[in-house]
């Protein structure tokens, strides 16, 4: 820095100035924009801190926009990802067993139903055996005959000063005799006699493929419950 020295005549008094050069001053910088800075114009030492400045705000300007689409995101109803986050839902595994589990079940069912259909048509073979003894047994200690009558309208049979008993539903009823026939239409008779006897005959009961058969020996007057082979 140069030192000038003036002298001034013009005055009475004479002066002497001496200009010094005064240390300068640190400067102050303002940041007003991107790459602006104030009373320097973006020279000088703090350049560098221009720079710097200039790189925050590119920064921060960028992470603006993700901000905004994070923000309709959510007005959206959209939730981003989270990794090792587990949403809701069913894995192929899953699936596969709740199929092999309904399928069980079903099989369970049908058995269960078959099963009890079988037993209902057992019984009911059983029941109609029970009658016919009855009836031999009555004829025997009254010393008259006795009639075990078979009602193919209703699907009902009864021994003699008993009440009419009903077959299962969906069981087909059939019946063999050669007993004198009623004076009723529809109706079936079996006879046993004093002696033990029979007129003879069968019952059978059927249902899909499965048929049971009450036979009655005319000779002595037994019963017997069997299978009948499938037709």
């Amino acid at each position: 820095m140069a030192i000038s020295i003036r002298a001034s005549t013009a005055s009475t008094t004479s002066s002497s100035t001496v200009a010094t050069a005064s240390p300068a001053a640190p400067e102050s910088t303002v940041i007003t924009g991107i790459g602006n800075r104030a009373g320097t114009g973006g020279r000088g030492p703090g350049a560098g801190r221009s720079l710097f400045a200039r790189c925050v705000m590119c920064c921060a300007g960028a992470t603006a926009p993700c901000g905004k689409i994070e923000s309709s995101r959510r007005h959206a109803g959209i939730r981003s990802p989270v990794p090792g986050t587990r949403y809701p839902g069913f894995t192929l595994i899953e699936m596969l067993a709740v199929i092999v589990l309904i399928a069980i079940g079903a099989g369970v069912a049908a058995v269960s139903l078959h099963g009890r259909s079988r037993g209902q048509l057992q019984a009911a073979a059983q029941r109609v055996a029970a009658g016919l003894r009855d009836t031999r047994v009555r004829a025997m200690a009254t010393g008259k005959p006795q009639w075990f009558t078979v009602d193919l309208r209703t699907r009902t049979f009864a021994a003699p000063g008993r009440t009419p008993r009903g077959l299962p539903a969906g069981a087909a009823l059939n019946v063999t005799s050669a007993a004198q026939g009623s004076t009723q239409p529809g109706i079936a008779r079996i006879g046993y006699f004093p002696d033990g006897s029979s007129s003879g005959g069968n019952i059978t009961l059927s249902e899909a493929h499965r048929s049971l058969r009450v036979d009655v020996d005319w000779l002595t007057g037994a019963v017997t419950v069997s299978r009948e082979a499938a037709r």
